[in-house]
C-alpha cells in the first residue's frame, strides 16, 4: 500500500504481492468493513488512519508479536505436561521454544530470532519492541540533574552507563532532560550483533561499546550504571549474576538505577492489565516482571542495598536506586 495515501487497485496489489485478484477482493472487503482501509473506488484502495496506525512497523507490530505469544501459550497445557517444573527457567527449554519445535537446537528464543532466515520477523520484532519503549517513560522518575556539581568536580568519570542500551533512547531522553549539561560522559553497552550495527556519526558524545553482562563490568566507578526493560527479560538469578557483575564496578558514591515495571503485591481486578499480559508474555520466554522483595532480593545477594523507589505517571514503571552497602 502506498504510504502517501494515494490510492492503489485490486489488480496492482495483486501483480506486486505476487496473489490471485480474489484474494485481495476478499481480504480488502473484510478489512474495509471493520474501518481498516478506505475503498476510493470500486476495487481500489487507500490507507487511512486506522490502517496506518496498523502498519507492522507501527502498533500492528504489536499484534503481531502477541501472535508469537498466542502460539505459545496454546502449547503452554501441553508442554507443562511434558517438562519438569524447572524446564521454565532454562532458556533453550522455554515455552516459546517448544512452540515453534526448536528445543533440539539448544538455543534461546531470541538467538532462534536472530538465526531467522526471514529478516521481516526480526524487524517486526524490533518495530514492537520500539513502540512498546516510546509508551514507557524514561525521565521524570529519577532527578538525572541532580548530579551536576559531581559530575562537574570529576569531569573524567563515566556519567552514565547504559547496559543493554538498544538504540540508545534512554541516553539521548536523559540528555535531553539535563540540557546536554555539564559535559556528561555516556556509554551505551549492547552485545556485538547491536553496538557494530550502529553508526557512531549518529551517537555524537556518546561512547558505543560491545559487552555481554554476564561478564564483570569493565567501566569503573561511574556515576550512574543503569538498565531499563532488561532485567525482567530474566528470573532472578539470572538477574543475581548480572548485579554482581555490575557491583563489581561501583565505587562508593555509584548508584545502579533500574527501571522497570513493579508488580503489586496483591491483584486488582481490572488495574495493570497491561503489565499482567506482559508478564504472562515473559513467562513463556523465560523472563519476570518483579515485585520490590524481588528486587531487593536480587540487590542484597549483589552486595547493594535499596535506597529509593521513584515512581512515574504511567502505570507501574518506576525507577529503582541501589547503591553499594555501606
Amino acid at each position: 500500500m502506498p504510504e502517501d495515501s494515494s490510492p492503489i487497485t485490486a489488480d496492482e496489489l495483486a501483480r506486486v504481492t505476487n496473489v490471485a485478484t480474489t484474494v485481495i477482493h476478499r481480504i480488502y472487503r473484510v478489512a474495509i468493513n471493520h474501518g481498516i482501509f478506505s475503498e476510493t473506488a470500486p476495487d481500489t484502495y487507500a490507507h487511512n488512519d486506522l490502517s496506518r496506525a496498523l502498519n507492522p512497523k507501527a502498533m500492528g507490530s504489536f499484534f503481531m508479536i502477541a501472535l508469537e505469544f498466542t502460539r505459545a501459550w496454546i502449547h503452554l497445557p501441553e508442554y507443562l505436561q511434558s517438562h519438569k517444573p524447572d524446564d521454565v527457567f532454562d532458556l533453550v527449554k522455554s515455552p516459546a521454544v517448544y512452540s515453534v519445535g526448536k528445543e533440539h537446537l539448544g538455543k534461546s528464543y531470541y538467538e532462534l530470532l536472530e538465526l531467522d532466515p526471514d529478516p521481516e520477523r526480526r524487524e517486526v520484532w524490533n518495530a514492537n519492541m520500539f513502540m512498546v519503549d516510546q509508551l514507557m517513560p524514561i525521565v521524570g522518575m529519577f532527578p538525572f540533574a541532580s548530579l551536576k556539581e559531581e559530575v562537574e568536580q570529576d569531569p573524567a568519570r563515566p556519567y552514565l552507563v547504559d547496559i543493554g542500551a538498544g538504540r540508545g533512547q534512554s541516553c539521548f531522553a536523559i540528555q535531553k532532560d539535563i540540557n546536554g549539561a555539564f559535559d556528561a560522559k555516556f556509554i551505551l553497552q549492547d552485545l556485538p550483533g547491536v553496538i557494530n550495527n550502529m553508526n557512531p556519526e549518529d551517537y555524537p558524545g556518546f561512547e558505543l561499546m560491545t559487552y555481554d553482562a554476564f561478564t564483570p563490568q569493565p567501566i569503573k566507578n561511574a556515576h550512574i550504571y543503569f538498565m531499563r526493560r532488561f532485567l525482567h527479560d530474566f528470573y532472578n538469578p539470572v538477574c543475581i549474576e548480572f548485579v554482581k557483575n555490575t557491583a563489581s564496578a561501583m565505587g562508593p558514591s555509584s548508584r545502579l538505577l533500574i527501571c522497570d515495571m513493579l508488580i503489586p503485591d496483591m491483584v486488582e481486578p481490572h488495574e495493570n492489565t497491561d503489565l499482567y499480559w506482559l508478564d504472562f508474555a515473559l513467562l513463556c520466554m523465560t523472563g519476570q516482571e518483579k515485585k520490590k522483595a524481588d528486587f531487593v532480593e536480587i540487590f542484597e545477594a549483589a552486595g547493594l542495598e535499596l535506597v529509593k523507589i521513584y515512581p512515574s505517571t504511567y502505570g507501574r514503571t518506576v525507577m529503582l536506586e541501589a547503591r553499594l552497602k555501606k
